[in-house]
């Protein structure tokens, strides 16, 4: 076993990670959440056997989260209740919180609502600059790539083309209802590493892993 420290990078597509963490709480057995530190913690120890390396020695050492916001008037223009706005600014203000104590730096564009549906605007673009700044400045040897989507299949192999390693965390799932999360393929074969995160929390090796996807979900 190698004896070095292996300094990881996270960066989470916000809308994807929010799109599973739905489908596990309202198609999937487990009925929770994900809980972004409990993923912190899945992918330190899972790049540390992938590295091999001591799992005292491979630690996140930086991690951010991508996502559309909407604006106050646009959220006034689209409030479907008396209370919409004040509960729609309440669980960005929770969720900022989440973000904070899990030392995630949030990084939020507005959404384009001139769109049919709304859509993020630039925000891959965004999450890719960062990602490979972080990669070429040497502050990571490990970039995590929480995302499913192969838009980043360049980002991917620019990283592991200047000699770092990209690791791509995805899900590929269907409920019986119809409800889907997928990955590319391309994505997931363009990294270094892939963890396929539906047949792990699905089918845990041994008790080990079946305590570290456990503490993948909150409590409700």
């Amino acid at each position: 076993m190698k004896h070095m420290q292996t300094r990881i990078a996270v960066m989470i597509d916000g809308s994807y990670f929010n799109r599973v963490s739905n489908f596990y709480k309202f198609e999937h057995n487990a009925a929770r959440r994900l809980s972004l530190s409990g993923l912190m913690e899945f992918i330190r120890v899972a790049t540390a056997d992938m590295e091999d390396v001591s799992r005292s020695r491979a630690r996140v050492v930086e991690a951010h989260y991508f996502r559309g916001r909407y604006t106050v008037r646009d959220l006034e223009d689209r409030a479907r209740s008396a209370n919409f706005v004040e509960e729609s600014l309440r669980n960005d203000r929770v969720f900022d919180q989440i973000l904070a104590a899990s030392n995630i730096t949030p990084h939020f564009t507005r959404i384009d609502t001139n769109s049919e549906p709304p859509k993020e605007q630039g925000i891959d673009v965004w999450l890719a600059l960062e990602a490979f700044d972080l990669a070429v400045s040497d502050r990571c040897d490990v970039v995590a790539l929480v995302a499913g989507d192969g838009d980043f299949v360049p980002l991917v192999k620019k990283i592991n083309a200047i000699g770092k390693r990209a690791l791509v965390v995805a899900w590929g799932m269907k409920s019986e209802q119809g409800a889907e999360v997928r990955y590319s393929g391309a994505l997931a074969g363009a990294a270094a590493y892939f963890l396929d995160m539906a047949d792990l929390i699905d089918n845990p090796d041994d008790d080990e892993q079946r305590a570290l996807v456990d503490q993948l979900f909150v409590d409700n």
